[in-house]
């Protein structure tokens, strides 16, 4: 076996054996794109103009709108949009000095994030309130419909595809991708715009929809599987940490939880509470989390008597400490090796639920809610064919990065490799 470099950390071996595998490490730049869709959503569709020239006064409506989104998770996407330019020059400024100073690029890049999603949670805390969020006065006006009856007085700037998610065209309901309405129909400024995959049943935009859906699925994977790593991750650690009496109280527990089915539990809440994207996170959440805290226990017990942990318990370091700031950093590969599988697990849940009826509320774009379209009518194949060939690529990249990371993690495969 080839020794590794002189060193060289856990992170970095992993992520060398991780490169290697090229279908995975793709797989992990094509996850790329697919956030990027989701963040820049306003940016790439929107029916808001960027600048609006209303006669002798000049609107910004599309800026506006960002802050008034009918969704929560729309929110905090749009807020991701607006810190996404100061994150980018603030990082920058850093990775001049960073790279004076010797640090990889991959660190350069990881503390790009975490700089990123330090302002966006600043950010999105202070516009929560209120009193500080800009209000959209804008809200009852319909600009596309004001520049076709004033084409002279009336002017706007818009985006590349100037459709919104929930605009409706009753004049073009289910019509083929690249379909463009006659423009002796054009009632809204808009209306030559070609529907490139084609239109829903109310003649909204399947394009637009599959753009911002793609918030929805992000959204419903990465919070739903968030929760369920924090829960296990805790809770595993704790059993395997005590053991004795806690550890077969916690274990009897885990056996109770696992026996719930949480798509069927799903179902439950929903018909008595109604649609939710917030009741499919919660659900997926605190049904998953056995899972992980049966590998986290099994690898704390491996941890707790390392010499470490004797060290840090003889310099007197609370049973607290000890678990969050040594043992559970150091046992936590197991649990982030399922992390993709899971998230690709909550994106298919989530577009199953919404193909039954069950999934998030309407007007709200979701690739599930399209396919339930498309499955009571054949006939309309794009309703089929464009949100599950999203939902398989989508699904099948998470596997991906999952596989290549399991296959980077385990030991027996490096030696072999080596």
């Amino acid at each position: 076996m080839t020794s590794p470099e002189h060193g060289e950390s856990y992170s970095d071996i992993v992520w060398r054996q991780f490169r290697r595998n090229w279908l995975a490490y793709w797989s992990l730049w094509a996850l790329a794109p697919m956030f990027l869709t989701a963040v820049f959503a306003p940016a790439i569709c929107s029916n808001q103009p960027l600048v609006f020239w209303d006669g002798d006064e000049v609107l910004f409506p599309w800026f506006r709108a960002l802050f008034s989104a009918e969704q929560s998770v729309d929110f905090a996407f749009n807020m991701a949009l607006l810190t996404l330019p100061p994150a980018v020059v603030v990082s920058a400024a850093a990775n001049h000095f960073w790279k004076r100073r010797g640090v990889e690029a991959r660190l350069r890049m990881l503390r790009a994030l975490e700089i990123y999603l330090g302002l966006f949670l600043v950010v999105t805390a202070i516009f929560s309130f209120d009193a500080i969020c800009p209000k959209n006065k804008y809200r009852s006006r319909v600009f596309v419909e004001e520049q076709q009856a004033s084409p002279d007085t009336k002017h706007g700037w818009y985006v590349p595809i100037p459709l919104g998610p929930i605009e409706q065209d009753l004049e073009s309901i289910f019509e083929p991708p690249m379909f463009r309405q006659d423009r002796s129909r054009w009632k809204e400024s808009n209306d030559g715009f070609p529907l490139l995959l084609g239109s829903d049943y109310t003649g909204r935009d399947v394009l637009v929809q599959m753009i911002y859906g793609t918030r929805i699925s992000m959204t419903v994977g990465f919070l739903a599987v968030g929760i369920y790593l924090a829960i296990g991750s805790v809770v595993g650690a704790v059993a395997g940490y005590f053991g004795g009496k806690l550890d077969v109280l916690i274990s009897r527990i885990i056996e109770v939880v696992l026996l719930f089915p949480s798509f069927f539990l799903i179902l439950t809440l929903v018909a008595l509470l109604g649609p939710s994207i917030y009741i499919i996170m919660f659900v997926i959440g605190i049904t998953g989390w056995p899972t992980i805290s049966r590998l986290i226990r099994g690898e704390v017990l491996k941890q707790r008597n390392s010499d470490y942990v004797i060290a840090a318990q003889a310099l007197g370091a609370s049973h607290a400490r000890i678990i969050l700031r040594h043992i559970l950093p150091n046992s936590l590969s197991p649990a982030l090796v399922t992390a993709p599988f899971g998230i690709a697990g909550a994106i298919i849940t989530e577009a199953g639920l919404s193909l039954l009826g069950f999934g998030v509320k309407p007007p709200t774009p979701s690739w599930g809610t399209l396919l339930k379209l498309g499955s009571d009518n054949y006939n309309y194949w794009w309703l089929v064919v464009v949100p599950s060939l999203a939902i398989f690529v989508t699904v099948t990249v998470f596997n991906l990065v999952g596989s290549g990371l399991r296959d980077a993690m385990d030991p027996r495969l490096r030696e072999s490799r080596a």
